[in-house]
């Protein structure tokens, strides 16, 4: 045998022996794909298995769930590219500016994320069968390609369905649309575990996953992004182009690039005879969606949509008596996933081109962003700001600025204060610093998916200007925690009541036994001006701790809180601080209602709030076990948006409406609002809503023409009764507006937030039939019935986690309206 001969025999059979281990997603299993679905640790098992038999893989684990599931990226290339993959990453992210130096041309990064609706789970299984055959059927194309993949976004949720699915499926599964195996529970398996839409959370960053991944996320940058999904059973599979409104900021290369892979798509779709759609219903505007993030941030961004989701399971009769199955669910996701590798090495070149020049675009509409408030509100956008890795200044100088008053909405001249927060767009990230901060985002299209204003500035309850120049600018100093000292105080200590950074420190005092007071009334103590509800911490309320001083100090380092002493109950000005002004703050024991009729959505929002963001207990309760027995040992419940009606009546027999009468405080937030409306013993009222002008419309014009009774999530600037504890510590707030619902003032109550006569969205779609509606309106209000009372949160203000000045406005309906008279000017 020649040399030549041996070495040819020598590959051949370390090739044989090689594709021998390395073992098909069927094999590796002992299932053929479709037939099951897999839990998430074979999903890992598997990656696991192809890392250890290949070297054209490797894994990165980047965080767990909530439940402590892994989260890991697969990095799919060939070896010579895995093994220098730290440069090839820093080498690509000079085409951003991200990392200074030459540009380079040489690879196309695609990253695919999969099972972001842990219920929608086909492309969990087409994941494994991708990666499998990139490695041993397209290995030519990793030579300038780096896959990324991310093999399921959220595990809760989609081991919540496998796991639901598996037991209750028949032996031989029932593709009758009624099984029981096609209708999951309440709290279903598409959101994480906090009952959170992570493919609504790439921006607001609430949840760990997303936190963990966009960390990842940014480490890249890729030229491709694609977030596999599904939709209902009847639905033909969806791939790029977006349909519109498409953000303004996108460039045309990425659209017609879009185009380019549907194209591809279709030309695969067309050979199996695979029904298909573009450009309908799912659009690129909302910035938190796993396809528009990626889009603003210099990605070809999309999402593909298979019928199926959670209704699907392994076979489901359609509309039309066709047979879905989960083996078809997984071939359409494969395909599209192979052939958007494919068409994107094949265009490595003019992809890098165009992904450069999106970076190097400064052509934006505004240069730079004040903004100017509440400093704790500020820290907290400085950390979301960081998150995203968004670079912000501060003012070097007093100076007055030109540009677009948020306050005001039109141009103004404004004097900043030096030390101001700036954000300027010429950065790596100048783009998405825009689309998040902007005061009103341009739609080309008023039919669309989600929100139309989400802007940072009125989220966070700042004064902001948008301007078309830069500020001179010098770095923010670097904000190091000093250390924080409990001064002596004589009566006790003081702090003024301002943000939600005030609101977890008061709730971290109560759940440490310490009783705190705030005042109704404004007061002059010890050289300073307490405005309504600063917390006062009295030496003669702890009296029962003997630790009371060591306690507060460890909360008060903890915290960061600069404590002013009080030295003497007598004011200077306004009420001494044993007078009747200043309430005693109860600990309230506080429950969430959950179950069917109620949206888990909102139900997940509550608890996370209480969780891990305010981190004060909450006890969860579902709507079939509440009764008066379980009421006795709750002081607040809180009323997720749901219905409500029946249990409120004069028949419900959940013992509610005795419970509030005897003492109880309800926290009702948007629709369950709704609830209270018509009820005997409750003042609340609807306003009368315009007539229904569709009648005649022709057919194919009902719905664009629908969206004129609608609002999709508009902006509205608050009236405010500061003198209301709802509004205690408010200098301003913004409330996002979710729905066309409206209410009458309360005749017999407080309405400590209102839309006043002549109210107009600053930012957001509100159809013209609705507009009217919502001037003289309430957003938030108290009534009292009997002993106790009902807080009524018409807008949602915990909607999705982000809205911060929602926070505030929910603390204050927990701890500030307290049972019991309230001292009032």
């Amino acid at each position: 045998m020649t040399k030549n001969n041996f070495i040819a025999t020598f590959l051949f059979f370390s090739i044989s022996i090689t594709a021998q281990q390395l073992q098909a997603p069927d094999t590796f299993l002992g299932y053929e794909l479709g037939s099951y679905f897999s839990r998430h640790h074979q999903v890992v098992d598997y990656f696991q298995h192809l890392e250890n038999q290949s070297d054209r893989i490797a894994l990165k684990p980047y965080g767990k769930t909530n439940e402590g599931r892994l989260l890991q990226l697969a990095f799919i290339s060939s070896p010579e590219n895995l093994n220098n993959l730290e440069s090839i990453r820093l080498n690509h992210l000079k085409n951003s500016g991200s990392v200074s130096g030459s540009k380079n041309d040489d690879t196309v990064v695609v990253w695919l994320s999969y099972n972001v609706h842990g219920n929608e789970s086909s492309s969990t299984e087409a994941s494994m069968q991708t990666a499998y055959d990139l490695i041993t059927k397209h290995s030519d194309w990793l030579e300038n390609a780096i896959v990324i993949i991310d093999p399921c976004i959220n595990p809760d949720g989609r081991d919540r369905y496998v796991n639901f699915y598996n037991q209750t499926k028949s032996t031989v599964y029932d593709p009758n649309p009624n099984a029981r195996e096609h209708y999951e529970s309440w709290h279903n398996g598409r959101t994480n575990h906090y009952i959170f839409d992570l493919n609504r959370d790439w921006a607001w960053l609430t949840q760990v996953e997303s936190q963990q991944r966009v960390k990842e996320y940014n480490m890249w940058l890729p030229h491709i992004h694609v977030d596999f999904h599904e939709q209902g059973i009847n639905s033909p599979y969806y791939f790029a182009p977006a349909a519109e409104p498409l953000h303004e900021i996108i460039t045309d290369f990425q659209k017609s690039f879009q185009d380019r892979l549907g194209k591809n798509h279709a030309r695969y779709f067309d050979a199996e005879g695979w029904f298909y759609f573009t450009k309908e219903r799912f659009d690129l505007l909302y910035p938190s969606y796993g396809d528009t993030y990626p889009t603003y941030l210099g990605a070809i961004g999309m999402t593909y949509e298979q019928a199926g989701g959670g209704r699907a399971g392994l076979g489901i009769y359609n509309g039309e008596g066709i047979e879905l199955t989960l083996k078809d669910r997984i071939a359409h996701h494969y395909t599209t996933g192979i052939s958007t590798v494919e068409i994107s090495v094949k265009n490595k070149s003019e992809l890098n081109a165009a992904y450069q020049n999106f970076f190097a675009d400064g052509n934006l509409k505004y240069q730079s962003f004040t903004l100017e408030g509440e400093a704790d509100a500020l820290e907290a956008l400085k950390i979301l700001l960081d998150q995203h890795e968004i670079k912000y200044a501060q003012s070097a100088k007093t100076t007055t600025v030109k540009g677009y008053d948020y306050q005001l909405q039109k141009a103004n001249s404004k004097k900043i204060g030096k030390g101001t927060l700036v954000i300027h767009t010429q950065q790596p990230k100048g783009k998405m610093a825009q689309v998040l901060l902007e005061p009103k985002t341009v739609l080309n299209d008023s039919l669309t998916y989600d929100i139309t204003a989400w802007s940072l500035p009125y989220a966070y309850g700042l004064k902001a200007m948008a301007l078309q120049n830069t500020v001179e600018t010098i770095p923010m100093p670097t904000n190091k925690k000093d250390a924080v000292n409990l001064p002596e105080a004589q009566y006790g200590y003081a702090l003024s009541w301002n943000s939600f950074s005030d609101a977890q420190f008061l709730a971290a005092l109560l759940e440490s036994n310490i009783r705190v007071r705030f005042n109704t009334t404004p007061l002059t103590n010890s050289g300073h001006r307490w405005e309504r509800g600063s917390l006062f911490i009295f030496k003669g309320d702890n009296a029962h701790m003997d630790d009371f001083k060591s306690q507060l100090k460890s909360l008060v380092a903890k915290h960061q809180k600069q404590l002013t002493p009080i030295q003497t109950g007598y004011s200077d000005n306004g009420p001494d601080l044993g007078a009747s002004a200043l309430a005693l703050i109860n600990p309230p024991k506080v429950a969430v209602l959950g179950g069917n009729g109620i949206s888990p959505y909102n139900y997940g929002e509550v608890w996370h709030f209480f969780e891990q963001q305010l981190h004060y207990p909450i006890t969860q309760l579902t709507n079939q076990n509440l009764n008066a027995r379980v009421l006795e040992n709750i002081d607040v419940l809180i009323l997720p948006s749901g219905r409500y009606a029946a249990m409120l009546g004069e028949k419900g027999n959940s013992g509610l409406r005795n419970w509030i009468r005897a003492g109880g405080k309800v926290i009702a937030l948007g629709r369950a609002v709704s609830s209270f409306e018509g009820q005997n013993n409750f003042m609340l009222k609807a306003k009368e809503k315009p007539a229904d002008s569709l009648a005649l419309l022709p057919y194919n014009q009902r719905e664009r023409n629908q969206i004129s009774n609608s609002i999709t999530g508009s902006i509205y600037e608050v009236r405010l009764d500061k003198t209301h504890p709802l509004a205690f510590g408010m200098e301003r707030y913004y409330s996002l507006k979710l729905s066309s619902d409206t209410y009458e003032f309360l005749s017999d109550g407080i309405n400590a937030g209102v839309l006043p006569d002549g109210a107009k969205p600053v930012a957001g779609f509100v159809g013209n039939r609705v507009k009217q509606q919502q001037a003289a309106s309430l957003v938030f209000g108290e009534e009292r019935v009997g002993r106790g009372r009902v807080i009524y949160l018409v807008d949602n203000p915990l909607f999705r986690g982000f809205w911060y000045s929602g926070k505030m406005l929910v603390s204050n309906a927990l701890f500030m309206t307290s049972n019991g008279p309230l001292q009032l000017e």
